[in-house]
């Protein structure tokens, strides 16, 4: 009883918590244009404050869960979780979200607290997208300009692209993401000799360093920002590849 107490009283003040804070603090705060940070343009350090002071809430009532009995690597995973999915929404090219998802994906297998069916989700989710980015770039290296302004980087002074797409390299993506599709499938349905596992394991690592990225045209860790291709790259390309990483993660796990 005294714990259901203390975590209705923690519920309660991160509903106040938010709720007050976003409209007495937050809102005014970013509605002042005359502030500055020395090191951080506004057009980040607003979404940085806001999913700061909610993600505080957040933890807040993870704890009450774990008063009331939830196990806690599971609130910990929602917590990470939750954390990722707001810096994704709220400011897409920070470095934080990649490891807060890799976090709470990992405290929930470690609580062996995700179905099976949801695994099998995540997989079909990567090859689908992976089998629609190959289509796309069949298209592409036909000649296809449909989709192609912002998918290559672009210099931050003329905005012209940095090269050109070639027929011969982009059919080889196309393929590359296709051997992708077939070596995940494979894997998540045991279906192949167990030399299989590492060009997985090989995928997966690639994808892991193209989220973070080259530390100047790709990844969240680049230092070229303010074109359409970084601005794509941050709320599409990236997280498309993030998803592929947790596709050939979850195969791995599924064929283990």
């Amino acid at each position: 009883m005294i714990e259901w107490l203390a975590a209705t009283i923690l519920a309660v003040i991160g509903v106040a918590h938010s709720g007050l804070g976003e409209a007495q603090v937050i809102r005014p705060l970013l509605a002042n244009r005359a502030w500055r940070l020395p090191a951080i343009p506004r057009a980040a350090a607003d979404p940085l404050l806001r999913f700061a002071w909610h993600l505080t809430t957040v933890a807040w009532w993870a704890l009450a869960a774990v008063l009331m009995g939830a196990p806690i690597e599971v609130a910990f995973a929602v917590t990470c979780l939750s954390a990722a999915a707001l810096i994704l929404i709220m400011l897409p090219g920070h470095l934080a979200w990649p490891l807060f998802l890799a976090a709470g994906l990992l405290a929930l297998w470690a609580a062996d607290a995700v179905p099976a069916w949801l695994v099998w989700a995540a997989v079909a989710l990567a090859v689908a997208v992976a089998v629609v980015a190959a289509a796309f770039h069949v298209a592409w290296a036909a000649g296809s300009p449909r989709g192609v302004a912002n998918v290559i980087p672009q210099d931050p002074d003329t905005g012209e692209p940095k090269f050109r797409l070639r027929p011969g390299g982009t059919l080889v993506i196309a393929v590359a993401l296709l051997a992708y599709s077939a070596l995940v499938v494979t894997e998540a349905l045991h279906a192949g000799p167990g030399v299989l596992r590492a060009p997985v394991y090989a995928a997966l690592g690639l994808l892991v360093l193209r989220v973070f990225g080259d530390g100047k045209w790709t990844g969240v860790l680049k230092s070229v920002r303010g074109t359409g291709f970084a601005e794509a790259d941050d709320r599409y390309w990236t997280p498309a590849v993030a998803l592929l990483a947790v596709g050939a993660s979850a195969a791995l796990v599924l064929g283990a």
